[in-house]
């Protein structure tokens, strides 16, 4: 189904937009075929929009998987199921739990598609366990001539590594294997402490957790302390069904609306920064802290977050973490940088997926946000510099000012990515300008 022509596409803050010739929602893997090769523009998949950085601007076609979402078949016995790559992330912890089954991790935010998650390499927290693209056994890529391939390690390997993480520059990705695990409860804990406390027994508390992260509102010499661990007791009574999980997420509480208004008042009066970041970190742990709370994971991982915002995010080799955090906060201290959000302190474990942020290293990410009614350019430039004096990889989502040359540099597997790629794609239907620059410009 081809809808309309000349639609305004725009991502989730509002930062990317784009004037498509159309926007396709087929329902089928044959019907999306059929349209790719009947179409002689660029071709871009499009999840929820949640990424910062426009890899779907494109003027050509933008494809949405909307209509091709849901549990395909699920095999507890495996612990494996397939999902369309339109499912919603927040619809994928009720779909599996019907079977016993979860998600080993995942991220902070639901909103994504499931092959927007997985694409951009979107993780959640935890020193030994990995990004989402980490649990992809199998995928189904529909290609630019219009091929239906199913790749996974032992047909076309090279093909599924590379597809693993490929941020939509292959093809259409339709489907995604995933290996999974028994289903599981989490409790969570939220505590106020020390900057200094807490970076300086990093290693010992990423031990004692499951999942350990934190929250920096840079003028205060306090950081919010979250942890999750699995519940050892009686399983939570009741699980929330799609409907309710897509309602929390988009539900605007009193604490958003005030937190709203605060981003308001610090664009207004930057000065206020530091003030309001006191406060927030004691409102925000008050906020978070639920003593005793067991929900299943899936309800757990994710918190509302419908304040807009544009983000930028960049992984470190773990050993260089806490040091890099200092460095950012010093340098938004010095050169008063007005934001009224936290930096987000999170572990990741490092993998073998050639475009993986977290290729070859045990990672901390460290994420800034700032309001999007904000300039952000301050911000983000001064806290680039700082991440890459620390080796930092930018998460292909969110912002940053990398060059392919740059990227070629960081990636060990980069050549051997763009040789698959170009295996499926050798005219680069699938690049958006913004990726073409990325992918081909400069690079041999």
């Amino acid at each position: 189904m081809t809808t309309g022509t000349h639609q305004t596409w725009t991502n989730w803050s509002g930062g990317v937009k784009a004037t498509p010739e159309a926007i396709w929602r087929p329902r089928d893997e044959a019907e999306l075929a059929a349209l790719i090769r009947s179409f002689k523009g660029p071709i871009r998949p499009a999840g929820s929009g949640h990424s910062f950085t426009p890899l779907c601007a494109s003027s050509g076609a933008v494809v949405s998987l909307e209509n091709m979402n849901g549990l395909i078949a699920a095999d507890p016995e495996a612990g494996e199921a397939e999902l369309w790559a339109g499912t919603p992330v927040y619809a994928v912890g009720p779909l599996l739990h019907a079977h016993g089954l979860a998600l080993a991790n995942q991220g902070d935010i639901d909103r994504q598609t499931l092959g927007g998650a997985i694409g951009t390499g979107t993780h959640g927290t935890g020193p030994d366990l990995g990004s989402l693209a980490t649990m992809v056994t199998g995928v189904t890529l529909v290609t630019a001539a219009g091929d239906i391939l199913n790749l996974d390690r032992s047909n076309e390997p090279e093909l599924f590594e590379a597809a693993r993480l490929s941020i939509g520059s292959m093809g259409v990705i339709t489907r995604f294997r995933l290996k999974l695990v028994p289903s599981y409860a989490l409790t969570e804990t939220s505590y106020v402490a020390d900057a200094d406390t807490i970076l300086n027994d990093l290693d010992n508390l990423a031990r004692l957790h499951r999942h350990f992260e934190f929250f920096w509102f840079p003028y205060a010499d306090q950081v919010v302390v979250k942890t999750l661990d699995v519940w050892r007791g009686e399983p939570p009574g009741r699980a929330l069904d799609i409907a309710a999980m897509k309602a929390r997420g988009e539900r605007i509480s009193r604490d958003d609306k005030l937190f709203g208004m605060i981003c308001k008042f610090v664009k207004a009066v930057p000065r206020s920064a530091p003030f309001f970041h006191r406060l927030l970190t004691k409102q925000m742990a008050a906020g978070e802290a639920r003593p005793g709370r067991v929900r299943w994971s899936w309800e757990t991982f994710p918190s509302a977050r419908n304040t807009r915002f544009n983000e930028m995010e960049y992984a470190v080799p773990a050993p260089m973490a806490a040091e890099a955090i200092r460095a950012v906060v010093a340098r938004i201290r010095k050169d008063r940088i007005p934001t009224a959000f936290p930096i987000e302190f999170r572990f990741v474990q490092g993998d073998d997926i050639w475009l993986s942020p977290f290729s070859g290293r045990a990672s901390a990410t460290l994420s800034v946000h700032q309001f999007a009614g904000m300039d952000q350019t301050r911000l983000f430039k001064a806290c680039e510099e700082v991440f890459r004096a620390y080796e930092g990889r930018p998460h292909w989502g969110k912002q940053h000012n990398l060059t392919g040359r740059d990227f070629a540099w960081i990636y060990p597997d980069w050549q051997r990515f763009q040789a698959a790629r170009r295996r499926v794609d050798p005219e680069g239907k699938f690049l958006s300008p913004y990726l073409r620059t990325l992918f081909e410009t400069g690079i041999a």
